[in-house]
């Protein structure tokens, strides 16, 4: 195996990127900025709603654009026969594609998951009993990602891709607002103290599993294709 490649694939998708990486990351930079404007001049349910917008809109958009700038439309454009033409497997192409994908979208995840925790728990917006579901929200935000680029990076397709982000942000909503009303869960958020009961340790357990697998599946289901083409 030509150790190599990997690194080579990942600099020539960020050539590619950077400009879209800084263009996401400053306007969520500004958007970070604006907040402790609005915090004690608009209400606080106004400000936690445009808060959750303005924090998760731009790291959602930015990881959605690169997979589809790195993978999907690599294929649409048929670039990517070319450099399937290199000495590369489809599982390192596969570790490319992660390498330049899920580091990027992790980091604005967790700027974003810091900035909203302290807004909602430091600022007093939330009671204590609420941090383990905000906890499984934005968990359940990073499972949605993982499964999207993994559906694009299996299928390299952009329909099948669209409608992976629709499925996973409906089943996101779905399955966290079924949560919200399991009584080992709504008991005890709006309670002041927060409690990690064994509903709660289990559905983050199972979310961070979930994200796992979805990243194996792929490059074991990649690490087995003949024909990536």
């Amino acid at each position: 195996m030509n150790v190599s490649i990997i690194p080579q694939l990942v600099k020539k998708d960020f050539l590619l990127v950077y400009r879209t990486i800084l263009m996401f990351a400053l306007v969520s930079l500004s958007f970070i900025g604006i907040l402790p404007l609005l915090h004690g001049n608009i209400p606080n349910w106004v400000l936690i709603n445009i808060g959750f917008m303005m924090l998760l809109g731009p790291a959602a958009t930015c990881g959605i654009v690169l997979l589809m700038k790195t993978n999907v439309f690599e294929k649409e454009k048929s670039t990517q026969p070319f450099i399937m033409s290199l000495p590369v497997s489809a599982k390192e192409f596969t570790q490319a594609k992660l390498l330049i994908n899920l580091p990027v979208f992790t980091v604005f995840w967790l700027v974003v998951s810091a900035v909203a925790f302290y807004f909602a728990f430091g600022l007093g917006l939330f009671p204590q009993g609420a941090v383990p579901f905000v906890t499984m929200v934005f968990l359940g935000i990073f499972v949605a990602y993982t499964c999207i680029l993994s559906v694009s990076l299996l299928f390299q397709s952009l329909p099948m891709t669209v409608l992976s982000i629709l499925i996973f942000e409906l089943g996101t909503s779905a399955y966290l607002w079924t949560i919200a009303f399991l009584d080992p869960v709504a008991h005890f958020v709006y309670g002041p103290v927060m409690m990690w009961n064994t509903t709660a340790t289990t559905i983050v357990t199972v979310q961070v599993l979930v994200a796992v697998f979805a990243i194996l599946m792929t490059l074991h289901i990649q690490g087995t294709k003949r024909d990536f083409i």
